[in-house]
């Protein structure tokens, strides 16, 4: 085991390898060597004994890496799918991988051009940037594009884009050249031979990934040609183009109209007071006009008015053709799939919803030829509401076979690390290659961009002013917070050959220790900066390293099942090998005031140990088959641990009192794996991050309420 940097000389690091004999030592052996320790504290009051705490879900939310768009190419067998940071294109159904596109920020909306061949794309930063599939090259970019809506127009030459300044921008799609300026917030849909726009005026607050129209105003009608607005139209829902080019619309009134965009005039079609128009979804033969209201899938003659019913869904699709009408029921949960000729309906059952969740919502999309039906079914959100939804996958059904083909899942990147700024206001977590920043009064998020390669670790200096974040490709960068109130980045750090799986400052925050699968612990200057200082002793990937409460020692934790002792001298930095386990240690914390230290193992256990005596305490046992994550609460009353359950569908979390090890509180779930947690600084609240990407907060207890 040594330690080298660029302050100790050779003779000194030599010294160590051959004058040290570090030993391996069982649990509960005494201490193998005498070397300075820390001053510790009085021994704290006893824990008064108290019954087990009731964690309440505050918020969560899911793992923006999830499929958000699903398009299909108009003209082509083809569907993209558009994730956090990576954008998917699929011949299909060979599932042949056109085109792979990485990005640095996340991708908003996507669709394809009217050629079918052109997909554009925009980016959370307001990048818009266009594809040409077949070449796998990109068209164009342009960063000036901020705002929501992107509808393609029949003519291949116009392509509408909304923008944050109030305009609608029409774009050539093969360019990117602006040729018109629109007033509007947000395009809806072109008329059949692309002349007029209908467009929002205003947007609701609400959602962003699912924007509508404000209903205090009526929607304008706009000359895609020369910009002049037509008459108001009034409608709760976007227009359905009739074949004698007259617009049906849904009123806030429950009236559906027939309004001819030249003339004004207008013909009442169905009328039922008191109900909300969801979507008016298509025509059949040029009569039988389908409908969504108040739930209700529903068929109205034109002609008559006579409405047939035919069931209730959160969300419906028919198919281009006008031969399969599809929705999605929400007790119980189910896909319908109706051939509107000859009225028989299949009824496929969907998973179940967690009772915790609010209920589920759903978007469908046929392809062209009808033939298939994507489906992304997002799970609900937490009380309160929380901002993102959580989507699992993207199911492929085979219309005519009722069954699901093929399915799409969000690219696996597990919560590995999350951290809540010193003030407790802001909660942060690597995603994908970014940093997702949440203030969670507000719920509103921004991303760091990381650019070269995924996060992995993250930490907060003590006092706020810097961020560090750990990368897969073994760099670390540092960010500093700036005057207005923005992150920005200082510099980059070079050093490791492997992933950085921790990073974590001294309490000073003069420093910052390192530990990567390159089988090192480095610790860096904050200022003035320069070479690291490398701590080796581990045989394998390292996983995780701790600063001591007064910044005097490391403990590192590594695949091997050894975990190394690490602190100052005169000579530089001297290592000891405190304990080996026959199963690799993931996890490794001291409590806030030093005395103790707690070890997650692969096994399911956590290892707790007297930290001035070198010897294990206790063994605390957790229903799990490994723990990935561990932190003493700000207090060091409590400990959280948790990890992968040992049946592989499912997750637990235990919380113990400390020094006791009573348990205090244990929850789980099914269908993922526990990677990171986190307590406010506070201590009320617990952040847990998971495989799946889902992020949950949880609170413990009042803000300074005895525990």
């Amino acid at each position: 085991m040594r330690a080298v940097g660029r302050r100790q000389p050779m003779g000194v690091a030599l010294a160590l390898l051959v004058g040290l004999a570090f030993c391996q030592r069982a649990p509960g052996a005494g201490p193998p060597l005498a070397f300075p320790s820390p001053p510790l504290p009085a021994a704290p009051p006893p824990v008064p004994t108290e019954p087990p705490f009731q964690p309440a879900l505050r918020f969560q939310w899911g793992f923006r890496d999830a499929s958000l768009q699903v398009v299909w190419s108009p003209r082509r067998p083809w569907l993209a799918l558009a994730s956090l940071d990576r954008l998917y294109v699929y011949h299909f159904p060979s599932l042949r991988l056109l085109l792979f596109v990485a990005e640095e920020g996340g991708f908003r909306e996507l669709a394809f051009a009217a050629d079918g061949e052109t997909l554009i794309g925009r980016l959370e930063n307001g990048a818009l940037k266009a594809w040409d599939v077949s070449s796998r090259r990109e068209r164009w970019s342009r960063s000036d594009m901020p705002g929501v809506g992107l509808v393609p127009s029949p003519d291949p030459r116009r392509f509408a884009v909304g923008h944050a300044d109030g305009s609608i921008r029409l774009l050539d799609p093969i360019t990117g050249w602006e040729r018109q300026r629109l007033p509007g917030q947000f395009p809806l849909s072109f008329s059949p031979d692309g002349a007029l726009l209908v467009v929002c005026p205003t947007l609701e607050e609400g959602d962003p990934l699912s924007p509508r129209c404000s209903p205090a105003e009526a929607l304008r009608v706009v000359e895609g040609a020369t910009g002049r607005a037509r008459r108001p139209l009034a409608s709760v829902t976007p227009p359905l183009w009739a074949p004698d080019g007259r617009a049906l619309v849904g009123r806030a009134d429950g009236t559906v109209s027939a309004v001819d965009l030249s003339t004004g005039e207008e013909m009442i079609l169905w009328r039922r007071p008191g109900v909300r128009i969801q979507r008016l979804l298509g025509l059949l033969d040029g009569r039988w006009l389908v409908i969504q209201y108040d739930g209700t899938v529903a068929l109205v003659d034109r002609r008559t008015g006579a409405t047939r019913e035919l069931g209730n869904g959160e969300s419906a699709a028919l198919s281009p053709d006008g031969a399969t009408l599809a929705w999605v029921e929400k007790a119980p949960p189910a896909l319908v799939l109706m051939d509107l000729r000859t009225g028989a309906a299949r009824r496929v059952a969907l998973d179940p919803v967690d009772p915790a969740l609010r209920p589920p919502s759903s978007r469908l999309a046929f392809s062209p030829d009808g033939r298939w039906l994507a489906v992304q079914r997002w799970e609900g959100w937490a009380h309160p509401p929380a901002v993102d939804p959580i989507a699992p996958a993207v199911r492929i059904w085979d219309v005519a076979a009722g069954a699901e083909r093929y399915r799409f899942f969000p690219r696996l990147a597990p919560v590995w690390d999350l951290a809540f700024s010193p003030d407790g206001t802001v909660l942060a977590a690597p995603e994908g290659r970014s940093v997702r920043l949440r203030a969670l009064q507000s719920g509103r998020a921004s991303l760091l961009p990381l650019r070269t390669a995924d996060g992995l670790a993250l930490a907060f200096s003590a006092g706020g002013r810097w961020l560090a974040v750990g990368l897969a490709d073994g760099s670390i960068r540092l960010y500093r917070y700036g005057p207005e109130g923005e992150w920005r980045a200082d510099r980059v750090w070079i050093g490791h050959e492997g992933p950085v799986r921790r990073v974590i400052f001294s309490p000073d925050g003069r420093r910052l220790a390192s530990a990567s699968w390159d089988r090192t612990v480095r610790v860096w200057e904050i200022v003035p900066g320069g070479e690291p200082l490398r701590l080796e002793g581990h045989a394998a990937e390292v996983w995780d390293v701790a600063f001591s409460p007064d910044g005097g020692m490391l403990i590192s934790a590594g695949e091997d099942g050894t975990v190394h002792l690490w602190w100052e001298s005169a000579g530089g930095w001297i290592g000891q090998l405190l304990a080996a386990y026959p199963v690799p240690a993931y996890r490794v914390a001291f409590s806030p005031d030093g005395r103790w230290l707690a070890v997650g193992l692969a096994d399911g256990t956590v290892r707790l140990w007297d930290v001035a005596a070198r010897v294990e305490l206790r063994v605390l046992g957790l229903r799990a088959r490994a723990v990935r994550a561990l932190a003493f609460s700000p207090d060091g009353w409590l400990l959280a641990a948790g990890g992968e359950g040992r049946d592989p569908r499912e997750w637990d979390l235990r919380v113990w009192s400390i020094p006791e090890g009573g348990e205090r509180g244990r929850w789980g779930g099914l269908e993922d794996a526990l990677y990171s947690l986190a307590f406010s600084p506070d201590g009320a609240q617990l952040a847990l991050g998971f495989r799946s990407g889902v992020i949950q907060v949880w609170q413990l207890q009042a803000a300074g309420a005895r525990r």
